[in-house]
């Protein structure tokens, strides 16, 4: 039921058409031939190839499912997720109660949008260093708020993701990326479960917002 609420709040007439998609591909291959005419260009901004390898090296098992997780919270943000601060308090409260700190080697922020403004708080970094729980609930429904549903980027990054999964330039088993790109095809956008192997290799507890509510709460940290 969650997930139909989702899908509808997030589906739109928009298709990705076949003209779009040779643009897609086009720009593309001109990003992977000018990375630094790119970089030179829009230094802050990251590329999805680059943001994918970089969860790649953080993450052990990270498949096609997780990338699409990643896109969607970037676009979407986790509004959906929040109903009352107190619940959510109380939910947060119990997983780090939970989480062991003790050999945790997480960065406490991990980037998830190519503009490096959305993010994933690492709850067993944000644990160890002894955080604030309750500003962290704040900092979420500020940055819930503070979110503008984009469904246009991403189809954008999603399909720049498959293209770069089809002609092999990122490693990834093509039966994971069909199923989604099918439902990304049929406008059926709506979030996902980290897949089974990722959950398995990374036991995943983190908190998505953005980057500039976080550091206006709790200061500028070390990645």
């Amino acid at each position: 039921m969650q997930g139909e609420k989702v899908s509808n709040n997030y589906r739109t007439a928009f298709r990705p058409l076949a003209m779009l998609k040779r643009l897609l591909l086009f720009s593309l291959l001109v990003l992977i031939h000018v990375p630094l005419l790119t970089a030179q260009i829009n230094p802050p901004n990251w590329s999805v190839k680059q943001l994918v390898e970089y969860h790649q090296q953080l993450h052990p098992n990270l498949n096609a499912q997780d990338v699409y997780k990643l896109l969607f919270q970037a676009s979407f943000g986790v509004e959906h997720i929040l109903s009352d601060s107190a619940a959510v308090s109380t939910y947060l409260l119990n997983e780090l109660s939970s989480i062991d700190t003790a050999s945790s080697r997480e960065p406490l922020i991990e980037n998830i949008s190519l503009d490096d403004e959305v993010v994933r708080i690492n709850l067993r970094t944000f644990k160890a260093l002894n955080l604030s729980s309750s500003e962290l609930v704040k900092v979420m429904f500020q940055s819930a708020a503070e979110t503008i549903p984009d469904t246009t980027m991403f189809y954008r990054q999603w399909n720049e993701f498959s293209a770069l999964a089809r002609y092999g330039l990122l490693k990834f088993a093509a039966d994971d990326v069909k199923p989604l790109d099918a439902n990304v095809e049929a406008g059926k956008i709506e979030p996902v479960h980290h897949s089974p192997d990722y959950a398995k290799a990374n036991h995943p507890a983190y908190r998505v917002v953005r980057r500039r509510v976080f550091e206006e709460t709790f200061g500028k940290m070390n990645e």
